[in-house]
């Protein structure tokens, strides 16, 4: 996976279809589409999974919330998705309870909340482990005394390593002149021939300056938060759009009998707060705050932080400060909406269902909301209609390129188990960079304090040996790259948890 190789190939080959952004829709769509042997490119304008891909609550989920407004279709729809991608990628995807606490004050009735359990286990078709009441569980202790009515047990899915490597999973299945993935790359104009039916992009590779133009018989976008804005700059027309949702986690020590991830209710809005066991942390959230633009979704500030600390110590026995705080996950959600949408509207009001719309004139397909839920049977309409509009020579039983190599592993200070070694992240999974490997590749700067620096910089000399490896052992440049990573963590870490004391 040599990114010249890549780059050259880019410029020299006629691709069926240019998709436009690597998270998890990009990722999962890319994928699916090689399989059918066509000639595809995938360009993201940062590293794969660096958008709303990475901030997700790791859960696969079948919809339970949309009950409450009765939204039977989403629920059924959401369901199926579930079930079918723990069937299908159980080295991704595994079943889990999850344990819903009722509160004592102002919750939902408990029986009622099993009935509509009982009922979302019907739309599981069964897959699922039945729902059971459990007044006695292990983390009673972690909850404050007298504020929850006992536990109700039932099973969705859960990604078994984060969400960024589930997203490079799809991407890393295909090694070829023909299959190319190319983070850092972005999109920065291009035109339509209406005569030979192929789009032009100019391409510009971000990290070098480097750049090119693309042939392609089709444009999809996938970009996710950006999809308008790149419609908007090829003149692209839509019936929708997105409205965007903040979300932010904390990443607290885990408790040792925190075993089952826990929702509990937070009585505004008829909304529910995670505390989800990962690794050596607990995520603690989300957020759920409508933005106006994207750059206010992806920095977590002190009304976030002060809001979930607040609910934290009101629900949980064990009081929580600043201090506590290991890591803050923050990302944007894209919720599609029509065009013509302008009302204030409480984000969870608003479907987390997706649409697939083509441009009429042009070859143009554009991917509005989704979730990692539901990333196959959407790759799976996209595809069966790339295919219909005979863009390539599909070819399903094309078999899919493996990689030969053994992947090599290495340890991190506090970091449980193995994890990939820099110089495998960089041959096999497109790694360039410090955040790359620290947040997508591997879990470290969600796992140990201060983004993988330690409370006190005491893993500074860490940091520094893998900057060295990820820059060839050029001394300045692996300088520069813990200097400018070390002012991302004191502008997105430190400034904010500093506030808050």
């Amino acid at each position: 996976m040599i990114r010249s190789q890549n780059w050259d190939h880019a410029k020299r080959t006629l691709f069926d279809a240019v998709l436009i952004g690597g998270g998890i829709n990009g990722a999962c769509l890319y994928h699916h589409l090689c399989r059918q042997g066509l000639k595809v490119l995938l360009v993201d304008k940062g590293d794969f999974a660096c958008g709303s891909s990475q901030s997700s609550g790791m859960m696969i989920w079948g919809g339970l919330l949309y009950l409450r407004n009765l939204d039977l279709f989403s629920v059924n729809r959401f369901s199926r998705a579930r079930d079918k991608m723990i069937k299908d990628h159980s080295q991704w995807v595994s079943p889990r309870l999850f344990r819903y606490l009722p509160a004592m004050r102002n919750g939902r009735n408990k029986y009622l909340v099993l009935s509509g359990l009982y009922l979302y286990w019907l739309f599981g078709h069964f897959q699922r482990k039945l729902p059971v009441t459990q007044d006695v569980f292990r983390e009673e202790g972690l909850i404050k005394n007298n504020s929850i009515k006992g536990s109700l047990l039932y099973e969705e899915g859960c990604l078994k390593d984060s969400d960024s490597r589930f997203v490079l999973h799809w991407i890393t299945s295909h090694h070829s002149a023909t299959h190319i993935p190319i983070n850092y790359c972005s999109v920065e104009g291009g035109s339509f021939s209406a005569k030979e039916k192929i789009w032009y992009l100019n391409l510009k590779d971000t990290l070098s300056g480097e750049e090119t133009i693309a042939q392609t018989r089709m444009v999809i976008n996938c970009a996710g938060v950006w999809t308008d804005s790149i419609n908007q700059q090829f003149g692209i027309e839509s019936p929708c759009k997105h409205v965007f949702s903040k979300g932010v986690y904390l990443g607290l020590k885990r408790p040792a009998n925190h075993h089952l991830p826990m929702i509990l209710e937070m009585g505004q809005h008829g909304d529910v707060l995670t505390y989800v066991p990962w690794g050596p942390v607990s995520m603690w959230g989300p957020t759920e705050t409508t933005v106006k633009n994207i750059e206010q979704g992806y920095t977590a500030n002190k009304d976030d932080v002060s809001f979930l600390l607040d609910r934290a110590n009101a629900c949980l026995e064990t009081g929580v400060n600043p201090a506590d705080i290991i890591s803050l996950r923050c990302g944007i959600r894209p919720l599609m909406v029509g065009a013509s949408f302008n009302k204030d509207c409480y984000p969870l009001n608003i479907s987390r269902r997706h649409k697939i719309v083509k441009d009429p004139h042009k070859q143009w397909i554009s991917v509005y909301g989704g979730k990692i839920t539901s990333c196959v049977p959407l790759a799976q309409k996209v595809t069966a209609m790339v295919c219909g509009l005979k863009v390539g020579d599909c070819n399903p039983s094309k078999p899919l390129d493996k990689i030969a190599d053994v992947m090599t592993s290495t340890t991190y200070p506090t970091v449980p188990g193995k994890i990939p070694g820099v110089e495998w992240s960089m041959r096999h999974e497109y790694c360039l960079t410090l955040e790359d490997y620290l947040r997508r590749r591997t879990n470290i700067a969600q796992w140990v304090p201060r983004q993988g620096l330690g409370n006190n910089n005491e893993y500074l000399g860490q940091i520094k040996k893998i900057a060295l490896k990820l820059h060839q052992h050029n001394e300045a440049r692996a300088a520069t790259a813990v200097q400018h990573y070390q002012q991302s963590v004191n502008t997105r870490f430190d400034a904010v948890i500093n506030e808050l004391r």
